[in-house]
């Protein structure tokens, strides 16, 4: 019998970082595999395949400034219709809460192909928050052949939501397994220098919460004149605009705004600094694995595992909550130094056991 042809497909940086290690998990063991790049995200992702040296069979250049998220998901899904016949894919692979995600797994179920869901099972309480990928991920959890959970909490969310215990695997997040294979190749060392770095574009915040965390940082600037703040800005005019007003003009010299950093420099950045302050969702997974205190500025996570474990600590957009934990922890060493010798997020193997899985 001929092996089923796999394809692994992606649109956004997030998605990349945590299907890179599958991807060469599968070229370790010498596997054929089809790399799909939808075009959700254009210059960071291409910036990050050249970083890693990975050049995709197909660019499906799916994204216009004109599309709503409906137009989106419909090109979405004839693009990647076409492809899976023309390639004739039995096996499809895809990462986390997207609309590439979303409209891939709806492909596979349709067409009566298998479908592969890496990081399944992380849920909040509201299916608008965050939105739309919380709406997505129940979605694509109903559709998989496989839901490959990265913890313990996202098997019991899928459980509990009557997926199969057959459908669902523990393996671990794959996050670990990049972040160990970057250190590792870039000899990068933890330390704990006089800076924070600070990101933050979650669409949920974007707003009133926004000039919140800004007013925040602002006022802990010059309240440390000493600290440095490094904040990584995103690329949305919008959240730049509502961000830099707050400053009028008079940026605190301890403050220093950067344009989006490639992953590799983000992840030095991380590396060096003695607490981050973030919205992100991949910056909460890395945090374990770099020893760092984060403060998320959420009010709900879907990853409540870096809370629970004490790594993390929930402050949304208050900005005296970000202010009394940031003056709680930043100045005791006992503090901002996360040791754990359990990372909720796995051991690094995740790869190779979901590699192992599909290949069956």
């Amino acid at each position: 019998m001929m092996n089923e042809k796999i394809a692994i497909i992606y649109g956004t940086r997030p998605e990349f970082l945590k299907i890179f290690p599958i991807i060469n998990e599968f070229r370790k063991r010498n596997e054929d595999i089809c790399i799909v790049n939808t075009g959700q995200h254009d210059t960071l992702l291409t910036e990050m395949e050249n970083s890693f040296g990975i050049i995709p069979h197909h660019r499906l250049s799916v994204q216009s400034l004109s599309f709503t998220s409906s137009n989106l998901i419909a090109k979405l899904i004839d693009e990647i219709s076409k492809l899976i016949h023309k390639e004739n894919i039995q096996k499809i692979i895809a990462q986390g809460d997207t609309f590439t995600v979303l409209a891939s797994s709806m492909v596979a179920f349709l067409e009566q192909r298998k479908f592969y869901h890496i990081e399944a099972g992380l849920r909040t309480s509201d299916i608008k928050l965050p939105f739309p990928e919380e709406f997505n991920r129940r979605v694509v959890s109903l559709t998989a052949n496989v839901n490959f959970a990265p913890t313990e909490l996202a098997k019991q969310n899928l459980l509990k939501e009557n997926i199969s215990e057959t459908n669902i695997s523990l393996v671990g997040n794959t996050i670990v397994d990049m972040i160990e294979y970057v250190i590792e190749k870039e000899n990068i060392l933890v330390e704990y220098q006089d800076f924070v770095f600070i990101t933050a574009h979650r669409r949920e915040n974007i707003g009133q919460p926004l000039k919140n965390i800004a007013q925040a940082i602002k006022e802990l600037a010059e309240e440390n004149p000493e600290t440095q703040f490094d904040w990584a800005l995103h690329p949305n005019p919008n959240t730049r605009r509502i961000i830099l007003d707050i400053f009028d003009k008079q940026i605190p010299k301890n403050i220093n705004f950067t344009e989006p950093l490639s992953y590799l420099d983000a992840l030095r950045k991380m590396a060096k600094a003695k607490l981050i302050i973030s919205d992100s969702g991949g910056i909460q997974e890395e945090a374990p694995s770099l020893q760092k205190r984060i403060l998320i500025l959420r009010e709900e996570t879907e990853r409540p595992e870096v809370v629970t474990c004490n790594c993390g600590i929930l402050v949304g957009s208050d900005i005296e909550k970000i202010k009394t934990h940031f003056n709680l922890i930043y100045h005791n060493q006992q503090e901002y130094i996360f040791e754990s010798d359990n990372n909720p997020f796995g051991d690094g193997k995740a790869s190779e056991k979901i590699v192992k899985e599909i290949l069956v």
